[in-house]
């Protein structure tokens, strides 16, 4: 058995809440003592190394030592464990000092989820901020209420098309498919997150072509559209492009928060002279929750942090389309984005990723009406072309609103019939069941 620094210890009521930040872990691992092994978690992520070192005094301990609040086994063993031994399931409650952190995101990630992201079945659950430190971060300019005055949207889902296909067309190509999705009351038009800055289909001539589009549908049909331009890049080449594509006229800014990371992301939400709404992208997410014994919870990594980053929109996988996200996981990300966390603002929820207008009810049911209804194919693959696609979505979302259900508002509305007729009134496969 090691040692241990009674330093390393806390009861949760005996730590002062507005210095430290907690966090909860799972670790499956085997090991013959437990609490050791919560204690090197801290003291590997706050002021200690691999072996005793002079300069680690009872003084630096107690002003940055990392403390262990809980250690919990799964199954709740009290009076002896399985004599086959192997890996233990343990729940680890701690908290880091704040004061070692700062106020932002790249060092918290590095204190919360540093080196020990190495060392083996370690998964990140759950993390809570003080007062302080919330306070410091400004999170979303617009939020949702913020972008449904701008959308003159007040209370039902926001539609979102995604252009189609991904990457390939050329600028006048989506300035004609943006035409259209307009007048079909798409509210949100997304560049794909593959469509960055190609040769064929720049940044500058793509704000050109679809936002002069936008004016004219708005001229037809009175209602505002938005187009999130992709200005994913180097951080400092993605500023230029979002303060070049604002000046050009962009209405609103999209950006991949992964590959670029949260803090860039952050200096774009927070820059004084950008304030169109910016909307996140998930491409590369995966990567940090995907596994069920390491990483970071979906939660944290599309929620809690995601809304800390200052984004008001955020696309993420939906529980009914292609790609596959437990539909208990992908609520936790939306209750994340939404419900009340200091003074940050709500973010809008996107499910989306094979989405069509037979998925509509069921998201509404689980996500309520602050949500962002995303659409691709399930937009630009309806028979008779993307204008009666988005129709066909604002047909089964406002059958939705007065509680019918889309087969029986199909009875008056073409347009759903048709998509209901192709995709139906059900949850679709998981984009391993298109693969195979």
């Amino acid at each position: 058995m090691a040692d241990l620094d009674p330093l390393a210890f806390a009861a949760l009521e005996g730590i002062d809440r507005d210095r430290y930040v907690l966090a909860i872990y799972t670790l499956q691992a085997e090991t013959s003592d437990a609490l050791a092994m919560a204690q090197a978690l801290v003291v590997e992520q706050t002021t200690g190394t691999w072996t005793a070192v002079p300069q680690e005094t009872r003084e630096v301990k107690e002003r940055s030592l990392g403390k262990v609040l809980g250690v919990y086994e799964i199954p709740d063993w009290e009076r002896e464990r399985p004599k086959d031994g192997g890996e233990r399931t343990l729940v680890i409650f701690v908290a880091y000092p704040a004061a070692n952190i700062g106020n932002q995101i790249p060092e918290l990630l590095t204190t919360l989820y540093g080196n020990i992201s190495m060392i083996g079945k370690l998964k990140l659950m759950d993390v809570f901020l003080p007062p302080k430190m919330l306070a410091a971060f400004p999170g979303p300019r617009l939020g949702v209420e913020g972008v449904r005055k701008v959308l003159n949207v007040p209370d039902r889902p926001i539609l979102c098309g995604m252009f189609k296909p991904c990457i390939g067309a050329l600028p006048a190509t989506l300035g004609t498919m943006a035409f259209d999705m307009a007048v079909g009351g798409v509210e949100v038009l997304k560049d794909d997150e593959l469509l960055a800055d190609p040769e064929f289909c720049p940044v500058e001539a793509r704000i050109e072509h679809v936002e002069k589009a936008l004016d004219r549908a708005k001229k037809e049909t009175g209602r505002r559209s938005i187009y999130t331009v992709n200005v994913t890049d180097r951080p400092q080449e993605m500023m230029k492009k979002a303060h070049a594509a604002v000046k050009n006229g962009a209405s609103a800014l999209m950006v991949n928060v992964y590959t670029v990371g949260y803090a860039a992301v952050q200096e774009l939400t927070s820059d004084p002279a950008l304030t169109v709404p910016v909307l996140g992208h998930p491409a590369f997410a995966g990567t940090f929750f995907e596994a069920p014994t390491y990483g970071l919870s979906s939660s944290l990594v599309l929620g809690k942090f995601a809304r800390l980053s200052g984004v008001d929109m955020i696309i993420y996988p939906s529980p009914y389309g292609k790609v596959p996200l437990l539909r208990e996981r992908a609520i936790r990300v939306a209750q994340e984005l939404t419900t009340p966390l200091g003074h940050l603002k709500r973010v809008f929820p996107g499910p989306a990723a094979g989405m069509h207008p037979g998925t509509v009810a069921q998201s509404m049911r689980d996500f309520g009406r602050n949500l962002v209804v995303g659409a691709g194919g399930g937009i630009h693959g309806h028979p008779d072309g993307c204008i009666a696609g988005g129709r066909a979505f604002h047909q089964a979302i406002e059958a939705a609103m007065k509680g019918q259900s889309a087969a029986e508002a199909a009875k008056t509305h073409p347009e759903l019939a048709k998509a209901l007729a192709l995709w139906g009134d059900t949850q679709g496969g998981s984009i391993y069941s298109l693969l195979r």
